[in-house]
């Protein structure tokens, strides 16, 4: 029996939330295990940061494949479904290229095929939300963008844990391997689905397209469009919270395990372990708030979560004499985690709601891009000021970006946003409509 995506909700959210998990593994594997590991090895804060920075670049350059996707692709076999499937493919055979490494601690190598993986895994992450966009009904977006983010969070979870072991136990390889295998296995799901009824299975089947081509007629001519509905006031508001809250974000994950490890004193093991599980418990928790963004607004629910990394990390820069209670640690940890998933969730379902629907996918993809070109750079950040800065004031700057990112946020207005997008879409589809020839009545 076929598959279909367009035809089942339960299907779209669990292919979803599969598609996402796969994110997740390499997440678990370069974000978490391996840069404890590394910092076991004796790696500094300068060294794991420009590792963090680079490896998380191709989420920041992602913006570039959207158009491509919007323009090029085998409608026969969904508009979305060919990227999906040849990122797929191309993250588990990368994942398997760190397998041959000859040295792991070799920083430089290391990085070149950490940031090979995470290009996929980046571009495999524009065509599955172009498919949510295209796929997800309005009514929806709150509840699967729960379960997307529980999966990748649960990916990157379990990967953690399952990593930070055998990286210890056995070595990259081994984990390497591991995370090749279950991406692999994940790929003959995007193979078993369609789109669409009717659609082609692979290129040289039988099948035809499910919905109407709406591909650009010209690469170049959407991109004035793009610009004007980036820079709408509404749209730079929200770009500029964002770019502190995903900043402060990129300034944690850096930070976090250099200082569990090296001034905590804890093993790189137990902090990916506890880690990994920590997020587990957050991604759980994470699934109740796609209702309740539904019922109150993405905006009210993203400056929670943001407000509440300001004060956990606020708290913890200024009670440094309780860094050696692990309930402490622990309990701010849990806060973090639970904070930040809300920030994930809000945040997609939020920037979903701004999207032109004539170059969603495109649009979407760019502000994606913008959000981890800001984790970059807060992990370039922490790497960058690590000499200069004592602990406390490490997480004193977290909890100034989150500030920032409230401030911004509270200048935004869903309302205000709308009817300027209204006026821009009226506007894009009168310009679009061709002028009569002379002699022919206008329409």
């Amino acid at each position: 029996m076929t598959m279909v995506l367009a035809d089942s909700r339960r299907l779209r959210f669990a292919a979803f939330t599969a598609f996402y998990f796969a994110q997740g593994v390499p997440i678990g594997l370069l974000q978490i295990a391996l840069v404890a590991w590394l910092a076991g090895q004796g790696a500094t804060l300068a060294q794991t940061g420009a590792f963090m920075g680079v490896v998380n670049l191709p989420w920041a350059l992602k913006l570039v494949s959207g158009p491509f996707m919007d323009r090029y692709g085998i409608p026969a076999m969904g508009r979305r479904r060919p990227w999906v499937m040849a990122t797929q493919g191309g993250l588990a055979l990368s994942l398997l290229a760190l397998a041959f490494i000859p040295d792991p601690t070799d920083m430089t190598t290391l990085t070149v095929v950490g940031f090979v993986v995470m290009s996929f895994a980046a571009v495999q992450d524009v065509a599955v939300d172009g498919m949510a966009i295209d796929l997800l009904h309005e009514d929806e977006r709150g509840r699967a963008n729960a379960f997307m983010g529980f999966g990748q969070a649960v990916g990157s979870a379990a990967f953690a844990t399952v990593c930070g072991y055998l990286l210890s136990e056995f070595g990259l390889a081994v984990a390497a391997l591991v995370c090749a295998g279950t991406v692999a296995a994940i790929f003959l799901l995007v193979a078993l689905c369609r789109e669409r009824g009717g659609e082609r299975a692979l290129p040289w089947t039988p099948g035809r397209a499910g919905a109407p081509p709406i591909a650009p007629s010209s690469f170049f001519r959407m991109f004035p469009e793009i610009f004007r509905a980036l820079l709408l006031p509404m749209s730079l508001v929200l770009i500029g919270a964002e770019f502190f809250a995903r900043a402060a974000g990129g300034v944690f994950i850096t930070a976090a395990p250099v200082f569990a490890v090296q001034e905590l004193g804890y093993a790189d093991t137990a902090y990916s372990y506890w880690y990994g599980w920590l997020t587990l418990l957050a991604a759980c928790v994470g699934l109740l708030f796609g209702p309740a963004i539904d019922r109150f607004g993405a905006k009210l629910l993203l400056g929670i979560g943001i407000a509440a990394t300001a004060i956990v990390s606020l708290l913890f820069a200024m009670l440094g004499t309780v860094w050696h209670s692990p309930v402490f640690v622990v309990g701010c940890l849990v806060v973090w985690l639970i904070a930040s998933q809300l920030v994930f969730v809000a945040v997609i379902a939020l920037f979903m709601n701004v999207c032109s629907k004539r170059i969603a996918a495109t649009q979407f993809a760019i502000y994606m891009s913008l959000a981890n070109l800001s984790r970059a750079a807060g992990s370039f950040l922490a790497g960058a000021v690590s000499a200069g800065l004592t602990w406390s004031e490490n997480f004193l700057l977290i909890a100034g970006l989150a500030a920032a990112a409230l401030a911004c946020l509270a200048l935004f207005s869903p309302e205000r946003h709308a009817r300027d997008l209204r006026k821009l879409e009226e506007r894009e589809t009168a310009s679009g409509i061709p002028r009569p020839r002379t002699g022919e009545p206008a329409s």
